[in-house]
C-alpha cells in the first residue's frame, strides 16, 4: 500500500518470475503531481492544494509539518475510529524530505513499461477520494499490466486507506484474491 506499493513494484518488476501474486493498493506506477494537487483542491479546497504544492514541490521539515496538519487528514474519507493512530506512527521526516517530490526519487520513478513484464495475477485497489494516489494512478497501473492478470477494484466514497474506510469489502476482496488458486499460476 502507498509507499509499500512502490517497493513491491520495484521488486516485482526487477524479478517478474518471483511473486505468485501481487496486491497494489493506493499507489502509483508513476507520480503525476499536478493530478495530486488537483485532487487535493477537489477534496480539501484551494488551501489544501497550496499546502500540498508547497510541500511536494520543495520538501522541507517545516512544509511537511504543515502538510501533515492540513493535508494528511484528507487521506481518509471517513474519520478514523482511533483519532490518535497517526500520532503513534513512526515518521521518518528526513527520509520523506529526501525521497518526496518531483526532483527526488519519488518523482523519477516510472514502472509503467516494466509492469507489462509481470507474470503473476495482480490485484489493484483504490479509492475515488484518495488525494495522494488518485484513482487515475491505479487506472494507469491496471492499463500497464497484461490485461488477463489484472483484477481492478475501485472503491467509492473511499480515501487512501481502502481497508480502514471499507474494511468488510476490502478484506473480502483481499481474501478472495489470495485464496483463488485458479489464477495463481505463473506463466
Amino acid at each position: 500500500m502507498s509507499f509499500g506499493g512502490f517497493v513491491a513494484q520495484a521488486y516485482a518488476t526487477r524479478y517478474p518470475l518471483h511473486p505468485a501474486k501481487l496486491i497494489l493498493v493506493s499507489t502509483a506506477a508513476r507520480i503525476d503531481f499536478n493530478e495530486i494537487f488537483a485532487t487535493f483542491e477537489r477534496i480539501g479546497g484551494v488551501e489544501a492544494r497550496r499546502i500540498a504544492e508547497s510541500y511536494w514541490c520543495d520538501p522541507s521539515p517545516e512544509r511537511r509539518a504543515k502538510y501533515i496538519e492540513v493535508c494528511v487528514p484528507l487521506y481518509r474519507a471517513r474519520a478514523s475510529a482511533d483519532p490518535n493512530s497517526f500520532k503513534r506512527a513512526i515518521l521518518k521526516d528526513d527520509v520523506a524530505v529526501r525521497f518526496n517530490g518531483p526532483r527526488n526519487e519519488h518523482g523519477r520513478m516510472d514502472f509503467r513499461a516494466a509492469l507489462g513484464q509481470l507474470r503473476c495475477p495482480v490485484l489493484v485497489m483504490c479509492g475515488d477520494r484518495d488525494p495522494i494516489a488518485p484513482i487515475a494512478f491505479s487506472e494507469t497501473i491496471a492499463a500497464s499490466l497484461p490485461r488477463r492478470l489484472v483484477r481492478f477494484e475501485h472503491f467509492t466514497a473511499c480515501g487512501h486507506g481502502v481497508v480502514p474506510d471499507q474494511p468488510e469489502k476490502a478484506l473480502s476482496i483481499l481474501r478472495d484474491f489470495i485464496l483463488d488458486t485458479g489464477n495463481s499460476t505463473s506463466e
